[in-house]
């Protein structure tokens, strides 16, 4: 229990700095590119640099092992989500601009920010090498898939290439090749990396307070009406991780791991969505409020869903 409150007292603690970003951005004290480029910094310099010194340490079968299971865990629940995923958007009468992107905002979470800043918080250092291992799926899958069904003609001819230029991706591959192999770099290069790295955690919050802040009041209550946002927000929040981790009690994986990878489940819908909806004439407004809202409640559901499994396991 105590890890519980530990859990409610770090995710209060960020949302503060999530209010933070929210008013520099509703003030105008940061403009719209200088977002652009606040979000420039953090995926690619800070979050980046948080994987990799997160993963360079000597290595150890214990943790391969579990690098291994954080993997396959990984293919069942974007596999799993996938599926069921689509068939739910399919089983729902929805506009053709907004079809897509209730697709994206069921299944894809804020695992890059949120998640990682929540793992780092709760599991430190080693938390965040399982972590980034359980997200190479999920980083592949949101540079292909979440543009393909909005999109099919989005995609570039080189689609191998175009997943390679994922920051989130490129460094958990290099941090891994650093965890095999015996390379240990030393302290005066190291802990610059490690220092930019700490970054991640306030970039991701303000980074996130400042995208939620598009969203108007009067967008809050037209929307507010709409079925189709409650919907989206319980199956991201709630249905997804509890009944897809509901089955892997039965396995009695060790605790830390099931943890982290139904943490980084249950996060709420990425801003990436409302970007992608943008660019590809998808329902933007609508992403926009369920990223919001899916957001704002992340603060209440991520506890229930730890207290769930901490009273089942």
């Amino acid at each position: 229990m105590d890890t519980l409150f530990t859990l409610a007292y770090e995710i209060g603690s960020l949302y503060i700095i999530v209010a933070i970003g929210w008013i520099i951005r509703r003030k105008g004290l940061i403009s719209e590119q200088g977002q652009r480029s606040f979000t420039t910094l953090l995926l690619y310099i800070a979050l980046p640099c948080l994987i990799i010194s997160s993963m360079h340490m000597p290595f150890q079968y214990e943790q391969a092992y579990g690098a291994l299971i954080m993997f396959v865990l990984s293919i069942y629940i974007m596999g799993g989500t996938l599926f069921v995923s689509r068939f739910i958007t399919k089983k729902l009468t929805l506009p053709v601009n907004r079809s897509a992107v209730f697709e994206n905002v069921i299944l894809f979470g804020n695992q890059g920010f949120i998640g990682m800043v929540i793992i780092l918080q709760l599991f430190g250092q080693e938390g965040v090498l399982f972590a980034s291992v359980f997200n190479l799926i999920y980083y592949v899958l949101m540079w292909t898939y979440a543009i393909y069904i909005m999109n099919p003609e989005g995609l570039p001819v080189s689609k191998t290439m175009f997943i390679l230029k994922n920051p989130g991706f490129l460094a958990t591959i290099a941090g891994f090749i650093l965890f095999i192999f015996p390379v240990q770099f030393p302290a005066f290069i190291m802990d610059p990396i490690a220092t930019i790295g700490q970054m991640t955690v306030p970039l991701s919050m303000i980074m996130i307070g400042m995208m939620i802040s598009t969203v108007t009041y009067a967008k809050v209550l037209a929307y507010m009406k709409d079925i189709f946002v409650y919907i989206a927000v319980m199956i991201r929040l709630f249905i997804y991780p509890i009944v897809f981790f509901l089955p892997l009690l039965l396995f009695k994986l060790p605790f830390e791991l099931f943890m982290i990878a139904c943490l980084l489940s249950a996060t709420p819908s990425p801003a990436t969505i409302s970007m992608y909806a943008q660019v590809y004439a998808g329902d933007m407004e609508f992403s926009a409020v369920v990223v919001f809202f899916s957001t704002l409640l992340s603060v209440v559901s991520i506890p229930i869903v730890y207290l769930v499994f901490l009273l089942l396991i």
